[in-house]
């Protein structure tokens, strides 16, 4: 089948025939017919020590094509997402809502019945399935739980975005920040994830969305898509404070900015990937005499297994417009050309289509 690997920390991407094994037991094989380029496939080989070679992506909707020993579901014929976070649904953060952080999180490789090594090789020599997922492919296998039933009336390329972006996005709004009706609400960062913070914060009622980016492209898109006002880092400060503060970047300079962007009471949502080992330093007497509330966010606090359900209906309903996200379509053999538009900020986000 065809791929795309990488073969070096960074890229760029080698799109050629890899040999993928039939689904084991516990395991099916979901044939890719959408998948979305996040930002992190681009830092799992550069900045968290993904090893090489390496089929990444992540965000991948398809049918499911061949099931393997003990699957009663999904079944061949049924359309899914592929989850990258596949909670055991018994440790502590699972018992307690937080699915999300599972402390026993499974993987393609750690599944029930699933083999320890990756269904990937080439000429007999393994390749690595990025975050336990690999959709920069034709086809993938994964475990059972990982192949989330999708409704068939989902367009696939509408799905691919609910694999990360979006439920990384609107559950940092809604879940993490809880913006509430008539909420002021800045987010900085105006890429996929940005954006889906800010359709999120209409979904939550926010009265006013301001989003904020150093690019001028991004800003005018911003607006286009759903925020109020669209401004460069260096206006922020002079602002009135907001609500709520969604930092889509997560870099120490930003944090600090959505710091001091915040009200006496409000909140800062960090949902942006920070770099280990970046510090960010907070006045103690202000944390303490200005009540305001820093709060992390992985994933958005959404697993698909979950939480599909409800973007699907928010989509449905028409509150949540995910196809102003996307730009268009391309075959993977130009994934190369849509990481380098996405990451210089030309396109939010162009879907692959591996089969075409």
């Amino acid at each position: 089948m065809r791929a795309a690997v990488m073969w070096e920390p960074g890229g760029p991407f080698d799109v050629r025939e890899v040999d993928l094994r039939e689904p084991g037991p516990g395991e099916v094989a979901v044939d890719i017919h959408a998948c979305g380029l996040c930002a992190s496939d681009m830092t799992l080989t550069t900045v968290f020590g993904i090893p090489t070679p390496v089929v990444l992506g992540h965000e991948g909707a398809g049918i499911v094509s061949a099931v393997g020993a003990g699957v009663s579901s999904p079944a061949v014929g049924d359309h899914v997402l592929i989850a990258w976070i596949t909670p055991c649904g018994a440790c502590a953060p699972c018992r307690r809502a937080q699915s999300h952080l599972c402390s026993r999180r499974r993987t393609s490789r750690e599944g029930e019945g699933a083999g320890p090594s990756s269904p990937l090789s080439i000429d007999g020599t393994e390749v690595q399935q990025g975050m336990a997922t690999a959709t920069f492919a034709h086809r993938t296998v994964v475990p059972a739980i990982a192949a989330v039933a999708l409704d068939p009336s989902v367009p696939f390329v509408v799905a691919a975005m609910m694999g990360c972006a979006v439920p990384t996005g609107v559950g940092a709004a809604i879940r993490s920040a809880r913006v509430q009706p008539g909420d002021h609400v800045a987010v900085i960062g105006a890429g996929a994830i940005g954006m889906s913070a800010v359709l999120g914060a209409r979904v939550g009622g926010a009265t006013r969305i301001v989003s904020v980016d150093p690019s001028a492209t991004r800003r005018e898109r911003a607006v286009a898509i759903g925020s109020d006002e669209a401004v460069d880092p260096e206006e922020l400060a002079s602002m009135s404070p907001f609500d709520v503060v969604i930092d889509a970047v997560g870099r120490a300079e930003t944090t600090t900015a959505a710091w001091r962007a915040t009200r006496r009471g409000g909140s800062i949502t960090v949902v942006g990937a920070g770099r280990p080992g970046q510090k960010i330093e907070i006045d103690a007497y202000e944390l303490f005499h200005d009540e305001k509330r820093l709060v992390g966010c992985f994933a958005g606090g959404m697993t698909l297994a979950r939480d599909l359900p409800v973007l699907v209906d928010l989509w449905s309903s028409g509150r949540l417009p995910i196809e102003s996200l996307i730009d268009g379509t391309a075959d993977l053999g130009r994934i190369n050309e849509v990481a380098a538009a996405q990451g210089a900020g030309e396109v939010l986000r162009t879907i692959l289509l591996p089969r075409g």
